[in-house]
């Protein structure tokens, strides 16, 4: 390891002579090694003490953060990342670069700074180990531009109502996937965004000109690929069908599904997000270019716990604070061998063509986007992507670009209590609702009436849910929607609480009639399994095959001739079909 002698013999006379202007007291004259002895004698005692509080705020700063790293190195990167300046290590002062007080304490070693081995535990005697980086937060959302204003998503009960209808989907053959890719097509996220109560985060548009870019499905895309990596759909031909686990599913607690499912996203390989910015070409060239997708997951999984609950907090926000917490990951090995347009004119090996915002901060905007808002465990701000960041402007190729990723819309997130709980922050999943200062009215007609305070969104999206809108601050409790909202996997309970905890007097008997009755009415009927409805040529056969000991416990009757059998089950209905002589013709 480098000592001060050695940092110092590597400098010319000239540079050593440059630092009489740091050292009045110092007699700089004589032969190289006389220079040395004359600049080491002014660390000696006191001297060492002496020179550190010469230094700024922030020259200690850069030597604090540089003295308790490993190996003693500096980060310029992390400390701009942390502080938000960059330490000067020299001025430049009648035309010539001239040392500052800072070069005294950080010398160069094989291509970075770092504090000679022999000046660390002196200094540690009166320097205190830097605080670690703060994360900013906000209390509420920034108003967006009249032009881009922000669309907010509550992730988290569209999440867990969002789960049961794929798993419905797939155990009925609906969701259809590539042979190869196992990723699913246009006309499957068609179709999950219809089914889907919310729909995908963005509408699909028509294009007007051929070569424009298309958002594409995002929520949509994700689920089938979570399922498949979390094993509980896999490929059966076209479609996707549950395994067993994901049979259980249907009956599990929605929140312990999620977050399985998220766990077992950050171990598997089904997809490298970053596939997804499909403007960046050259990711499946030949050779080790995308680096390990697991160390990439594993930082943002990191970096989300350390997220409050119930606070927005910006993207970009969250990426400084993973720089300047040693958080950062490798997206690619090889820039060269990604581009834009052109694989020579358009590589992104170019300095300042794979700077974080290009490549890191793309990969989070997906995983956040893609994976995370979808499992529900945060809720999202966005706007649309066009326009939304001029980051990648000075790259080659881009001027027919509107946007680099179909994320660069998302512009903030919050950490719902669900997300507290798939990152394993709480050990029980308990949804909570903020407090609120809002007052209703809540008349005998099932009226609610606000009576005070605006309402929230999250509010005003809950009350849409169940009731029909009449006025900006007036509602009307609809059987038929709320009968449907408890179809789709919402919970009424949420609702009661919600009007308890927000009307001074009791519920109106008609009101918590119509609670009890929806709840009854709404799960009614529950879908234990998709099934087959098969005709016998005859009353006796159909007779036959229901009393008989191999197929009466796979199928039951429905009417004279027809028979029910689950899904599930068909082949070993088949099987015993042909126990007894009978065929089922396709």
């Amino acid at each position: 390891m480098l000592t001060l002698r050695q940092a110092l013999a590597n400098f010319t006379v000239d540079q050593l002579k440059q630092f009489s202007q740091l050292l009045p007291d110092a007699a700089l004259v004589g032969r190289k090694d006389e220079l040395v002895m004359a600049v080491m004698h002014q660390y000696q005692g006191l001297g060492l003490s002496s020179l550190w509080r010469r230094l700024d705020e922030l020259e200690q700063a850069a030597v604090a953060e540089a003295l308790y790293s490993m190996g003693g190195y500096f980060d310029g990167q992390k400390f701009l990342a942390k502080y938000g300046r960059s330490a000067a290590f020299s001025v430049k002062t009648d035309r010539r670069d001239r040392p500052t007080l800072l070069s005294l304490f950080l010398f160069y070693e094989e291509g970075a700074r770092c504090v000679p081995l022999d000046l660390r535990e002196p200094l540690k005697a009166f320097v205190s180990a830097p605080k670690p980086a703060s994360l900013k937060t906000e209390e509420a959302l920034p108003d967006a531009s009249d032009a881009s204003p922000f669309v907010v998503r509550v992730m988290e009960n569209e999440a867990l109502g969002d789960l049961p209808r794929v798993l419905r989907l797939v155990e009925q053959g609906k969701v259809k996937v590539s042979d190869k890719s196992r990723m699913p097509g246009a006309a499957t996220t068609q179709l999950l965004a219809s089914q889907l109560p919310n729909g995908d985060f963005y509408a699909e548009a028509p294009k007007k000109n051929a070569w424009d870019q298309e958002i594409g499905a995002i929520k949509a895309f994700a689920w089938p690929m979570l399922l498949q990596a979390g094993g509980l759909a896999q490929q059966e031909g076209a479609k996707l069908a549950l395994t067993r686990g994901g049979l259980k599913a249907l009956s599990a607690q929605p929140a312990e599904v999620l977050r399985g499912l998220w766990n077992t996203w950050l171990k598997n390989t089904l997809l490298d997000e970053f596939s997804r910015v499909d403007v960046i070409k050259g990711q499946k060239s030949k050779g080790r270019v995308m680096a390990a997708i697991a160390p990439r997951r594993a930082a943002i999984d990191q970096a989300l716990g350390h997220c409050p609950v119930g606070a927005w907090i910006k993207v970009d926000e969250l990426g400084r604070f993973m720089r300047a917490e040693d958080m950062d990951f490798t997206v690619c090995h090889d820039p060269w061998r990604l581009y834009i347009s052109d694989a020579h004119y358009g590589a992104l090996g170019y300095q300042g063509f794979h700077d974080w915002e290009i490549l890191q901060l793309r990969y989070l905007l997906a995983v956040l986007f893609e994976y995370a808002a979808p499992l529900g465990m945060i809720d999202i701000a966005y706007i649309n992507p066009e326009g939304a960041r001029k980051d990648f402007r000075r790259l080659w190729g881009i001027d027919d670009l509107r946007f680099l990723s179909r994320y660069d819309g998302l512009a903030y997130f919050r950490l719902t209590e669900l997300g507290a709980y798939c990152l394993g922050l709480r050990d029980d999943y308990t949804p909570c609702r903020p407090p609120s200062s809002l007052k209703l009215s809540i008349l005998p007609s099932l009226h609610i009436k606000v009576a005070d305070g605006p309402p929230s969104m999250e509010e005003s999206l809950l009350l849409d849910t169940w009731a029909t809108r009449e006025t900006e601050t007036a509602w009307r409790l609809n059987h038929s929607r709320a009968v449907a909202a408890v179809e789709q996997g919402h919970d009424i309970a949420l609702l009661h609480n919600f009007l308890i905890a927000s009307e001074d007097q009791p519920l109106p008997d008609s009101v918590e009639a119509f609670i009890k009755t929806v709840a009854q009415q709404g799960g009614a009927l529950k879908t234990v399994a998709s099934a087959v409805l098969l005709e016998c040529a005859s009353p006796e056969i159909a007779r036959q095959i229901v009393e008989h000991k191999e197929t009466a416990k796979l199928c039951l009757p429905a009417g004279p001739r027809h028979l029910a059998v689950r899904t599930d089950q068909a082949e070993k209905f088949r099987a015993a079909l042909h126990v007894l002589g009978f065929g089922w013709k396709i």
